[in-house]
């Protein structure tokens, strides 16, 4: 997955705020990509009736 040059530098500073470390534009890339893999493995959109189950 191909990444903006603004998208990498908000993931550089948000991963920077939260673990203390910089990232190289590479590794940047590289852990992005593995996030958005993340999600889109695990991710399903709910319908309003799974909704109004589970929010009671």
């Amino acid at each position: 997955m191909k990444f903006t040059k603004e998208q990498l530098n908000g993931f550089i500073a948000l991963y920077q705020n939260e673990f203390g470390e910089k990232l190289s534009p590479a590794e940047a890339e590289k852990q992005a990509s593995a996030l958005v893999s993340l999600v889109k493995a695990t991710y399903k959109p709910m319908s309003r009736e799974e909704f109004k189950k589970y929010a009671n």
